[in-house]
C-alpha cells in the first residue's frame, strides 16, 4: 500500500525538523545538522521519485520535492557555513505558497488531517522565508517552536502512516490532478 510507505519519510523528516529547532536554539553542530538534512533530503528524494515513477502518484511526488529539496539546501548550506540564506528562504515562500492548493485538495478530499498538515506545514516555511529570506530575527523564537511541533506532528503521521492507521480519510496518495 503507497500510503505506509509515506511513512518512512514523514518519521525522518519529523527527526530532521526537530534536530533544526534545537540548531535555531544553537544546541546543535552545524555539520551535523548538515549530515542529517542531506541523508533526509536523499531519502525525500528518492521517495519522491519512488511515488512518482513507481506508483504514478504525481501530486504526491511533487509535494515530496518541496521539502526535499529544502532539506538538501539546508545541508548544503550548514555544512559550508552559509551566511546569507535570503535565496533558501525566498525558495521557503514558494513552498509556503504551493502549500495552498494542496491543503485546499485535502480538505475537499475530505480528509482533515491532510488538510492541517499541509497548513502546518506552510504556515512554517513562511516562517522560514521571514526567518531567512526577508531577515526578521524577531521570529527566531515562534519559528523555533513551531520546527518543535511540526516536527513531533510529522514523527507521529510518520508512524501512523507505517501502521496503516490514518484515522482522517483516504486522500493520499493523491491520484488526481491538484488544480
Amino acid at each position: 500500500m503507497p500510503g505506509s510507505y509515506l511513512g518512512v519519510p514523514l518519521l525522518f523528516i519529523g527527526f530532521v525538523l526537530v534536530v533544526n529547532a534545537a540548531w535555531l536554539q544553537g544546541k546543535a553542530e552545524s555539520r551535523d545538522v548538515g549530515v542529517m538534512n542531506l541523508m533526509v533530503g536523499i531519502l525525500g528524494a528518492a521517495s519522491a521519485m519512488y511515488f512518482g515513477w513507481a506508483q504514478g502518484a504525481y501530486p504526491l511526488a511533487a509535494g515530496a520535492m518541496l521539502f526535499a529539496m529544502t532539506y538538501l539546501w539546508v545541508g548544503v548550506n550548514a555544512l559550508r557555513g552559509a551566511a546569507d540564506q535570503r535565496a533558501l528562504g525566498i525558495y521557503c515562500l514558494l513552498v509556503a505558497i504551493v502549500t495552498i492548493p494542496y491543503a485546499i485538495k485535502a480538505f475537499q478530499g475530505g480528509d482533515l488531517g491532510w488538510a492541517f498538515e499541509w497548513v502546518s506545514y506552510g504556515l512554517l516555511w513562511f516562517l522560514f522565508y521571514l526567518l531567512l529570506g526577508a531577515q526578521k530575527p524577531g521570529v527566531t523564537k515562534i519559528t523555533t517552536a513551531l520546527t518543535y511541533l511540526v516536527g513531533i506532528e510529522c514523527v507521529i503521521t510518520g508512524w501512523v502512516y507505517l501502521y496503516g492507521l490514518w484515522p482522517f480519510g483516504k486522500w493520499w496518495p493523491l491520484h488526481v490532478a491538484l488544480l
